[in-house]
């Protein structure tokens, strides 16, 4: 999109900028959709593709600012590099599927538009010199033809067209040599050509370019800019001309808009195959905080959920609390090599060893897990996996699920029966079986349990601003989760449980699959605290209806307690003031001793101000995209909120015993400007929902 100092004078209501909000409004919900972004003028900024709504929302900020000059060839350059650069991430079985449709938006035509050769400027076609080595002197040179007639010879405009210095890397990105032509026609559809080739090089799925000249009545930028519209020279017919060649060139279309009379829809192309509805391929819980035991043994703790037990990282002298448990030899210290104690033990026999950080002599470059799979991508450069594909293979299983039961995540090996046992791999992971040891038995006795039940299409509000899309939504039941007694120094016992859905779209074989990620949190300590007592944990919308309720009624008391004689008056500031007037330094709470700070946090991270509890919009919420998917933000964890009801009734309790209390208001404190503390997306809970 165009970001020239011409459009305060054709776009001054910024309708653009409405249009691209309207475009990323309407298609984000799609989960196997992304945006990339270049804003152009004599720069280009490119925002590489992202689901993310706040890198997103820049993008449809006016006040981004607006610069000069109008550079064609440098955008397009910047988008095949992005372009490129996806294709090369994702990997050729993801790009096989992929298909990139580019919008390019612009008022005019490109400027600075320069013909090849230095003596285009009237020092050096008067210095009696054959500057340019073309045998031609001055005014016998045809490049000194015209100098005055910036229609002829726009050169004569832009000073970057002559110079013979270095011009930085950030303006005019795609100008190199001395003195080039640049935004020429023949380039601007050479760079177009350059594009479209992206689908052939990397065997994408396709590759599409539309084009949109953006104009308005003159009357009405005269109306905006006065005589200053007439500096920046607007030429409605060349532009068309160019914009709908390249259209041409790019296989898509070109749209013409007058500003004045179109709506908000005009970036809106052909979108229709992205559109298709997604339905549910393969759904797996799986506890990240145990490992099912052998025949009849109970589970075995997973503290770190690293894929080893605790008892197997204590015999292989690695630390159950941690994930990379490589040690420096001379301090002893733990310092870790960026690879998984998991990962390690599994390559051994390629060099890797889990208590040495030099070995392998490979360092990792990226322990971050930029597709949600559970690998980080050092790890994943490794395997050969792909570092934005949750699902290399396309089996449906993602490949941090393959390393931890074992399977091979570039191999489609999901229905294949490595144990002779008569079940195939893929539901021996469903039920939480070792797809490796013959257990038919246990299979058909004591199997994890998961059914969905389809609710079809539904409008569901956007999780950013409550907007309703269509969503393709599902209810999910699972059953006889094992869990393991952690060993975590805080919040001992607690179990991490994963929810992983696989969908594909319907009618689409081409079609990327997307996967979706929940998580609960339960708590067991063997022989002596379960949490929920009854070990279930409802995450439907009647489930976090009942919560709210029954926090309500303990609020109306500490309300009616503290002298409010309208409950919903109270915030939740009162309750942190009443700690603080009430409570000493600590305070005992469902068995367990706190720190009063530690309790207001508590109620900073699971209340909003006006005390309803944090949650989802609606509980498809619970799952995120893998490759957004956070388990320290995005748990759903049943003993926080049971704390949080817990605390509730105590301090009912220090109300009613407190002498600071008095008949009338509460004396509050004014809360601070950054009390809310707490991030607002806290533990959510869900219905399920595929996408």
């Amino acid at each position: 999109m165009s970001g020239s100092t011409s459009l305060q004078c054709t776009d001054s209501r910024n309708r653009r900028y409405n249009a691209l909000a309207r475009v990323i409004d309407d298609l984000l919900p799609l989960p196997n959709l992304s945006f990339g972004f270049v804003g152009f003028a004599s720069w280009s900024r490119v925002q590489d593709f992202t689901r993310d709504r706040g890198a997103l929302r820049p993008l449809t900020d006016p006040g981004q600012g607006l610069g000069p000059a109008t550079d064609y060839q440098g955008a397009l350059a910047s988008a095949v590099r992005l372009l490129e650069q996806d294709m090369v991430e994702v990997g050729p079985a993801e790009r096989a599927r992929t298909r990139y449709v580019v919008v390019f938006v612009s008022d005019g035509v490109p400027e600075p538009r320069c013909r090849a050769g230095c003596e285009d400027d009237g020092a050096r076609c008067a210095n009696g010199a054959d500057d340019d080595g073309d045998g031609q002197v001055d005014g016998a040179d045809p490049d000194c033809a015209n100098l005055d007639d910036a229609s002829l010879r726009p050169d004569v405009l832009y000073g970057v067209c002559n110079t013979d210095q270095v011009v930085p890397d950030d303006v005019y990105v795609d100008l190199a040599g001395r003195c080039p032509a640049y935004n020429q026609p023949q380039q601007i559809l050479e760079r177009v050509d350059d594009l479209v080739a992206l689908e052939r090089v990397y065997s994408a799925g396709d590759v599409v370019l539309n084009t949109v000249f953006l104009s308005a009545p003159q009357e009405v930028i005269t109306s905006v800019c006065g005589d200053a519209a007439a500096a920046f020279g607007y030429a409605a017919e060349p532009a068309r001309a160019l914009l709908q060649g390249m259209a041409r060139a790019g296989g898509g279309v070109f749209r013409d808009v007058n500003l004045e009379v179109e709506d908000d829809t005009f970036l809106s192309f052909d979108f229709a195959s992205l559109r298709s509805p997604y339905f549910v391929t393969e759904f797996v819980a799986q506890n990240q905080s145990a490992r099912p035991g052998a025949s009849d043994a109970p589970a075995a703790p997973d503290t770190d959920h690293d894929g080893l037990t605790d008892a197997e990282e204590r015999a292989l002298g690695l630390q159950p609390l941690l994930a990379d448990s490589d040690r420096d030899p001379a301090t002893g210290e733990v310092v870790g090599d960026g690879y998984s104690d998991l990962f390690e033990v599994r390559l051994a026999a390629r060099g890797f060893d889990p208590k040495d950080p030099t070995a392998p002599a490979q360092p990792c470059e990226g322990t971050g897990d930029a597709d949600g799979d559970g690998l980080r991508d050092c790890e994943e450069r490794f395997l050969g996996t792909g570092v934005r594909q949750p699902d290399t293979d396309g089996d449906r299983l993602v490949d941090g699920l393959e390393l931890r039961v074992g399977t091979d995540p570039l191999v489609a090996d999901a229905d294949l029966d490595p144990d002779f046992d008569g079940v195939i791999t893929r539901d021996e992971i469903r039920a939480g079986t070792d797809p490796f040891t013959p257990d038919a038995e246990r299979f058909r006795r004591d199997p994890v349990r998961a059914a969905l039940e389809d609710h079809g299409e539904v409008p569901v509000p956007d999780r950013e601003d409550g907007t309703p899309v269509m969503r393709h939504c599902y209810g999910f039941n699972v059953e006889d989760v094992r869990l393991a007694t952690t060993v975590q120094p805080r919040d001992r016992g607690r179990n991490r449980v994963y929810l992983t859905m696989a969908g594909e779209p319907v009618g689409a074989a081409a079609g990327r699959g997307a996967v979706r990620r929940a998580c609960v949190e339960a708590v067991y300590v063997d022989g002596g605290r379960k949490v929920p007592a009854s070990g279930v944990i409802d995450v439907s919308q009647r489930g976090w209806d009942a919560l709210q309720a029954r926090l309500d009624d303990r609020f109306d008391a500490l309300a009616s307690c503290m002298g409010f004689t309208e409950p919903r008056l109270m915030r939740r500031f009162d309750l942190e003031d009443l700690l603080r007037a009430c409570v000493g330094p600590s305070l005992p709470v469902g068995g367990f001793l706190f720190q009063q700070e530690e309790l207001r946090t508590l109620l900073r991270q699971l209340l909003s101000r006006d005390l309803t509890v944090k949650g989802p919009v609606h509980p498809s919420d619970l799952f995120w995209p893998i490759e957004q998917f956070d388990p320290a933000q995005h748990c759903f964890q049943p003993w926080a909120y049971e704390r949080l009801q817990a605390l509730s009734e105590v301090l009912l309790e220090v109300c009613q015993a407190c002498p600071a209390v008095t008949t009338g208001r509460y004396d509050m404190a004014v809360p601070d400007a950054g009390a809310d503390g707490g991030a607002d997306g806290g533990p959510d809970s869900a219905a399920g929902d595929p996408e």
